[in-house]
């Protein structure tokens, strides 16, 4: 086998070897977080904290029910540790327009319409018709309790 054919197999091997520990590594999926940008440490509650792992593994939650696409479809294909983005890599304004206050580009909007909307239903489900009370909070001092002094 000549030096040149030797070396491009050993690139190729390396190439591959590169490709498929990129592909199952993927990232950490934090069992809970907070969505804290400088805007919001101004604000007098403190940000929600979401818990992945209670609504994946105990409400059964699918990542694609919260993960979307540009086009605002789910990723279905998803699973934990999938690399996925944070909401506010795509919902990028921190401010709210006062000309466009549903603005779906807002962080605060999208997180807003992503949770509230899902913890509504399930409240309905539960028999709440209007779905503000039930086992999902649903209210702004539920998920946004006083700063602690």
């Amino acid at each position: 086998m000549s030096k040149r054919t030797m070396l491009l197999l050993v690139i190729a091997g390396m190439a591959m070897i590169f490709a498929a520990t990129s592909l199952q590594a993927g990232t950490t999926v934090e069992d809970t977080f907070k969505v804290i940008t400088k805007e919001y440490k101004k604000r007098k509650k403190e940000a929600a904290t979401l818990s992945h792992k209670k609504h994946a593994e105990d409400y059964g939650i699918t990542c694609g029910e919260c993960h979307h696409d540009k086009d605002g479809k789910p990723l279905t294909d998803l699973k934990m540790g999938d690399d996925v983005q944070r909401c506010v890599e795509c919902h990028t304004k921190l401010k709210k327009d006062p000309k466009n206050k549903k603005d779906i580009m807002v962080l605060e909007n999208a997180m807003h319409g992503n949770c509230i909307d899902c913890h509504k239903e399930v409240n309905k489900k539960a028999g709440d018709p209007k779905g503000r009370k039930g086992p999902a909070p649903a209210s702004c001092a539920k998920c946004h309790p006083k700063k602690k002094k």
